[in-house]
């Protein structure tokens, strides 16, 4: 009995699928023979701003081996910022410049869960900054009694990406284009028990303030 799919099979020519063949191959030696370029920040770490606006810095954190095996950035920062009215957050950056030591970027539904925050809900949601819309993750998480309020992106180059998968996407199209596949993962976060549309506000304003200063940061 012939299936639709032998069927199928015999109208394709034998020498279409040579073709298809080559140009994977092409496509993979391509892909994997090149050695991407290591692509350093535009501005150190350490120069990135103590205070904007009514943020000041209060407080600095180094990982320790063990964190950093997990993470695998190629640099990263780790601060803490208060506001003059007294609202205080965590700013994190981490940055992965595309070489054989940078790892790849860990996102908060994958590690959080695993430290005992569960996820009450995520969304996408936009900033107005200027005549630029900066899209986010705004995500809830809740351990115990308390919760707490994560604002991330991920970043390739000038392009905000708010899901994994554009974002595999689009380092893959870097490296095609530009022989380069670095990568950062931006993450705010702040206490939010009780104040959960106090705490976005307060997250969104951070955003608004510091964009500027991480993209400056950030390689173009």
């Amino acid at each position: 009995m012939v299936t639709e799919d032998k069927v199928f099979m015999q109208t394709i020519k034998p020498w279409r699928f040579l073709v298809i063949i080559v140009l994977l191959g092409f496509t993979a030696f391509y892909v994997y023979s090149r050695a991407e370029a290591v692509v350093p920040v535009h501005t150190p770490f350490n120069q990135f701003p103590q205070q904007v606006g009514e943020w000041s810095m209060i407080g600095e954190a180094r990982f320790d081996e063990r964190v950093l095996k997990v993470l695998k950035p190629t640099d990263y920062l780790s601060r803490t910022y208060l506001s003059e009215e007294g609202q205080n957050l965590s700013l994190y950056v981490g940055y992965h410049d595309g070489g054989i030591m940078s790892g790849s970027i860990h996102s908060p539904r994958q590690c959080l869960p695993g430290s005992g925050w569960n996820r009450l809900y995520s969304q996408v949601r936009k900033v107005k900054l200027g005549s630029r819309t900066i899209p986010y993750i705004s995500s809830f998480y809740q351990k115990g009694l308390e919760k707490q309020l994560f604002l991330y992106w991920f970043q390739v180059r000038d392009r905000i990406l708010t899901n994994e998968y554009t974002l595999k996407l689009a380092i893959a199209q870097n490296v095609l284009l530009s022989n380069r596949r670095e990568s950062s993962f931006i993450r705010i976060s702040l206490m939010a028990t009780d104040r959960e549309e106090e705490a976005t506000k307060v997250g969104e304003q951070f955003i608004r303030d510091f964009y500027p200063s991480i993209r400056a940061t950030l390689p173009e």
